[in-house]
């Protein structure tokens, strides 16, 4: 099986990953992992803005590229199914893993929440201004080219949709929940 995981910077995706894998047994492909061996590969720094460059890149070369690279890096380490592939930023990327026979979970938070624990998080990344944070979210929320993200999108395309604003276990009753349907 294979879950696909979309949402906005900071909402939870790398909690609902973690508890897929450590609690049902799924394999992570990670997306920012794919993208951060990328810019190792290319010696650039590894920070937000790296990410959206090279994502953009492969999604010029057609919108589920991205996922498609990320699915064959996933298979040259061993991983061919039970796995989850986060995140997905395009409703393109949404339906290429519905395609798969997938399904999609969507999380979500209200934005100085997610703001907070990505700061908090210490991730080379995701050093930002809360001014940055707003800017960098309206720039995937509503893309200036085909080629960008487009969360807003992707998230009404999602099969099922998680408000993460309360705590780790009523997110993972959540997760149940959604597994359960």
């Amino acid at each position: 099986m294979i879950i696909g995981v979309t949402g906005t910077l900071g909402a939870g995706k790398g909690s609902v990953v973690d508890y897929l894998t450590k609690e049902k047994g799924f394999a992570h492909l990670g997306v920012t992992d794919f993208m951060r061996s990328v810019a190792k590969e290319r010696d650039i720094a590894p920070v937000r803005m790296t990410f959206h460059d090279i994502a953009n890149e492969y999604r010029m070369l057609g919108p589920t590229k991205l996922q498609e690279a990320v699915i064959a890096w996933g298979k040259g380490k061993g991983i061919m199914d039970n796995f989850v592939i986060e995140a997905q930023h395009t409703p393109e990327e949404v339906r290429f893993v519905q395609e798969q026979g997938g399904i999609v979970i969507a999380v979500d938070a209200d934005m100085r929440t997610r703001y907070d624990r990505i700061t908090g998080r210490g991730h080379d990344k995701d050093n930002t201004t809360f001014e940055e944070f707003k800017a960098h979210e309206e720039l995937e929320m509503r893309p200036t080219d085909s080629s960008s993200n487009h969360l807003v999108e992707a998230l009404a395309a999602a099969d099922y949709h998680i408000d993460n604003n309360g705590t780790l276990e009523e997110l993972r009753a959540k997760i149940e929940d959604a597994l359960a349907r």
